[in-house]
């Protein structure tokens, strides 16, 4: 149920243009593209996600931004659990406000922060 009203909510934040499964896919491709081969059966992907939005779709957002988050980084832990990566701590996707990003449009950076540390000692994307 939670699921279905992020997808909504995500929807709803991102049309025309974007579409809640391009917003999973993009955190998708961010594992994938960075990943770090530790060694045989192990590798490691980044677990820290912050999604920039347009003012006025973070605004849209309100305190959904809060809710939203959890729904995401629990899609990247689906996604990294079926290729077996690994991460150096918990899985974070946080929504932020950027003066920067064209209505309708996103850009999402990625890094891979240790467990018990704040961002971001290794940025990838």
């Amino acid at each position: 149920m939670m699921e279905k009203w992020a997808a909504e909510l995500v929807d709803r934040v991102f049309r025309p243009k974007r579409e809640s499964v391009e917003v999973v896919s993009t955190l998708r491709r961010e594992c994938d593209d960075n990943i770090m081969i530790l060694g045989r059966g192990r590798t490691l992907v980044p677990n820290a996600f912050t999604v920039a939005l347009p003012q006025a779709s973070h605004r849209e957002l309100g305190s959904h931004a809060y809710q939203l988050g959890p729904v995401l980084a629990a899609k990247v832990r689906d996604h990294a659990a079926s290729h077996s990566y690994v991460f150096a701590g918990p899985v974070t996707v946080t929504l932020e406000p950027d003066p920067t990003v064209d209505t309708g449009g996103y850009r999402i950076q990625s890094s891979i922060v240790p467990a018990g540390r704040d961002r971001p000692p290794l940025t990838t994307g």
